[in-house]
């Protein structure tokens, strides 16, 4: 379970993130949707040990991360984040294989047969495998998603934080990158943290929603608690109707 408690954070420009309480449970899907500088980047980066300057507490199952080391830290957290580049040529398969690190044995800098399995299966999932010997910097924004997926799913961590990780895909790969995460939080029970700007795809594949707005929680449920056209007006001053997605009886925007 991860729990945060009086949790604030300040950028030097002024915006704020205050969340004074927020629990999400082992297994869990929860989409975090909102406006652009709502603050759900942000979110992002204090979950994963990216930003450490802050008040308030974090606690991965009863334990507050500000007491674990950035590998501590990887071995119960993987990210996909929004951007990822490298001024190194480093190949696809380097990219996906340092996701095995924080679990590499002390002096020992060699993959062992689970690694290799891992890493393997990973980009055989994500369709990356033919990249393998590529470098990482020619790769087109989407194929660099999908290996920055790769190697999260070759971390193979309890808990998988993605921000707005298929915004780059084309909607093939997006659905079929959507339905293994799916799948890796139903059948393996892994908690899974997604940042959204589609509501729609929120809506289908999570449990619960939380909106963010202005740095704050503005609401917390699930889809049919959230999306209302009330919601939509007020944080996005959007004109929209709602109605059921017919094979997933969830709601879905249509514009107006």
């Amino acid at each position: 379970m991860i729990k945060i408690d009086q949790l604030l954070f300040s950028y030097e420009s002024g915006f704020t993130l205050d969340i004074k309480q927020l629990e999400i449970k082992d297994g869990e899907f929860v989409s975090i949707i909102g406006p652009n500088g709502s603050g759900k980047s942000t979110f992002v980066k204090l979950l994963s040990g990216v930003i450490r300057s802050y008040r308030g507490s974090i606690v991965f199952d009863k334990v507050n991360i500000r007491d674990l080391t950035i590998k501590k830290i990887a071995q119960k957290v993987s990210v996909v984040p929004q951007e990822f580049s490298t001024i190194y040529e480093y190949n696809v398969d380097s990219i996906v294989s340092s996701s095995r690190i924080p679990f590499a044995r002390k002096f020992s800098f060699s993959e062992s047969y689970d690694d290799k399995k891992a890493i393997e299966d990973a980009m055989k999932k994500t369709d990356t495998l033919r990249y393998k010997n590529e470098v990482f910097g020619n790769l087109s924004g989407g194929e660099k998603q999908r290996v920055m997926i790769a190697r999260a799913v070759a971390q193979n961590t309890d808990i998988l934080i993605l921000d707005e990780f298929v915004s780059h895909l084309d909607p093939g790969h997006a659905q079929e990158l959507l339905k293994l995460v799916k799948t890796s939080n139903k059948d393996a029970g892994k908690t899974i943290i997604s940042v959204f700007h589609d509501i729609n795809t929120a809506s289908l594949y999570s449990d619960r929603i939380i909106v963010f707005n202005k740095g704050d929680i503005f609401s917390d449920g699930t889809p049919y608690q959230v999306i209302t056209e009330k919601m939509l007006n007020e944080i996005y001053s959007l004109d929209a109707t709602i109605i059921k997605h017919p094979l997933y009886n969830k709601p879905q925007v249509i514009y107006n």
